[in-house]
C-alpha cells in the first residue's frame, strides 16, 4: 500500500517515467543482481521527485524493513544513503496489474548498490540486495 501512497504523490510527467511494461525476469538470486549503474536505470530517478515524494519513498523502504532488527535496518539504509538515494530509480508494473485497478502490484526500487524488488501476485515476494558498493 505504501509503494502506491508514492504512485498517487506523481505528478503525469512522473507517472510516465515511473510507469513501465513488464517488471525484470525472475532468475533465483539473479533477479537482483547489481548493474552498478546510476543512471540509465528503470523508471523515474529519484532526483525527479519532490522532497515530500522522496520522504514516501523512504517509508516504502522502512515498511519492508520493519520484520528485521533495528541494527540492520540502520545498517540497511546507511548504505542506500551512503550510496546515494537520488541515484535510486522507481518503477511501478502495469502488465502485472491484477484486476486492472491501477492498485501496482510489482514495483521496485533500483540503484547503483542496492535493488529492491517487490511482486504481490499471486502472494507476496520481496528480492532485496544492498550491498556496500555495486
Amino acid at each position: 500500500k505504501r509503494a502506491n501512497e508514492v504512485w498517487n504523490a506523481l505528478d503525469g510527467k512522473q507517472r510516465g517515467l515511473a510507469l513501465l511494461g513488464d517488471p525484470r525476469e525472475e532468475k533465483g538470486t539473479d533477479t537482483i543482481k547489481l548493474s552498478g549503474k546510476k543512471t540509465g536505470l528503470p523508471g523515474i530517478p529519484l532526483t525527479e521527485l519532490a522532497r515530500d515524494q522522496k520522504q514516501l519513498v523512504r517509508k516504502v523502504m522502512a515498511d519492508l524493513l520493519a520484520p528485521f532488527r533495528k541494527a540492520d535496518r540502520d545498517e540497511a539504509m546507511k548504505l542506500i544513503e551512503r550510496n546515494g538515494f537520488d541515484h535510486l530509480h522507481m518503477a511501478f508494473y502495469k502488465n502485472q496489474d491484477v484486476g486492472k485497478d491501477g492498485v501496482w502490484d510489482v514495483w521496485q526500487i533500483e540503484g547503483p548498490s542496492m535493488v529492491w524488488y517487490f511482486r504481490g501476485d499471486p502472494h507476496v515476494h520481496v528480492w532485496v540486495n544492498v550491498q556496500a558498493k555495486a
